[in-house]
């Protein structure tokens, strides 16, 4: 069967973790606007309910671009997956994958989400939005340093983390010396960089609470293989796209002018 060859396993293991990492982005999301919706109606304070509308708003660009993007990339390593017979009407994934294709054009182009990212939501509260994720996930950090279990995962994410705060720092640079053209160049970059960092945070997080309750069931309860699936999609993500972001930064870095 397909499924002995390692690559598309490979395949299958990446769609499970970028969906399921989705997945988790968009319920962050929408545990932060139920959160500032009830605190609002039982009289919570003004700086939670601020906390959690921040985070909404920093969180939107990346639920709606990243997600819309990634959906036609899925669909993309489905058909390859099935191989010849993906790209005919004898398995639905070809249909999947034109039909996702819109996606991402459906509120402006995704790049405009990007250009929304860096210009208006990363300074949104002097930046305190912005700042508040970067610490929530490096508390995270902190906290997993000693769990060995996860211990590469857990540097790559470190890293993945220095990356999107420098990359932040370096559009302050290019914005006091007035060379604004340069952010619309790397936008798109860094909304994707700043998404698979939430993505790998909330993956990794899930695989933690998933290693607790694997001790409480055998292993021939189906739980268990369930909760193997997160630790595994979670270890993929960041070790094998977590990296990625790294050298995004670097890119960005760089800072090519050849289109302008």
């Amino acid at each position: 069967s397909i499924i002995e060859h390692p690559d598309v396993r490979r395949m299958l293991l990446d769609m499970k973790a970028r969906v399921e990492g989705i997945r988790m982005l968009i319920c962050k999301g929408a545990t932060h606007m139920d959160r500032a919706t009830m605190l609002k109606a039982t009289g919570g304070s003004d700086e939670e309910i601020t906390y959690h509308e921040g985070q909404l708003e920093l969180m939107t660009p990346l639920i709606k671009a990243y997600s819309s993007d990634q959906a036609f990339r899925i669909c993309e390593t489905a058909i390859q997956v099935h191989g010849g017979m993906g790209y005919t009407r004898d398995f639905p994934v070809e249909q999947y994958c034109r039909d996702s294709k819109i996606f991402s054009i459906y509120e402006g182009t995704n790049h405009i989400q990007a250009l929304d990212l860096v210009a208006r939501k990363l300074n949104m509260g002097g930046g305190q939005y912005a700042m508040a994720l970067l610490q929530d996930i490096g508390k995270f950090i902190a906290k997993l340093k000693g769990v060995t279990v996860f211990g590469r995962s857990v540097e790559k994410l470190e890293e993945a983390h220095g990356a999107v705060a420098s990359t932040a720092m370096q559009f302050m640079t290019w914005f006091q010396a007035g060379e604004m053209e340069r952010v619309p160049l790397v936008a798109n970059r860094f909304l994707k960089m700043m998404s698979e960092l939430v993505i790998g945070w909330l993956l990794l997080d899930a695989a933690v609470i998933a290693t607790g309750r694997q001790t409480e069931v055998e292993h021939d309860h189906p739980d268990w293989a369930f909760y193997e699936g997160k630790k595994h999609a979670a270890r993929y993500f960041a070790l094998n796209v977590l990296p990625e972001v790294v050298a995004s930064a670097e890119t960005i870095k760089l800072g090519d002018r050849s289109p302008l």
